[in-house]
């Protein structure tokens, strides 16, 4: 990663602070949130970019490279990562940007509805982090 990328990255952390699955808020030690990028393995090599980055806590991270080996937790997968993308980066969602890194013309999922636990997670989460002392 150069540094134009390593800024580019910098700044867009600024703006995307907790998960964008769960919205676990990364002022909460409990989990680190972390970058996912969402075109990964050889393509993340090239797709150092906004466009290919999501804000993941660590548990939405395992749900979604280990499926329900991570927990008792609904599987995560392409599709409801890029509703996620959408919702909570709509200036950078572009699935063409996407495909294009795995040389592809489609990414061959679309945007999929995000499970209710995680809605469910959300409502909580907002709450706790909005919460005051």
């Amino acid at each position: 990663m150069n540094r134009q990328e390593q800024q580019a990255l910098t700044e867009w952390l600024d703006l995307h602070r907790c998960c964008a699955v769960c919205w676990w808020p990364e002022s909460d030690w409990r989990r680190a949130c972390e970058v996912h990028h969402i075109a990964g393995g050889a393509a993340r090599a090239k797709g150092h970019h906004p466009k290919n980055y999501l804000r993941l806590c660590d548990r939405c991270h395992c749900v979604y490279h280990s499926g329900k080996v991570c927990g008792l937790f609904p599987d995560l997968n392409i599709g409801i990562l890029l509703t996620a993308k959408r919702e909570c980066d709509p200036d950078n969602y572009d699935p063409e940007f996407l495909a294009k890194l795995r040389n592809k013309k489609h990414l061959g999922k679309d945007p999929e509805p995000i499970p209710d636990y995680y809605l469910q997670e959300r409502e909580r989460n907002v709450c706790k982090a909005t919460r005051t002392p």
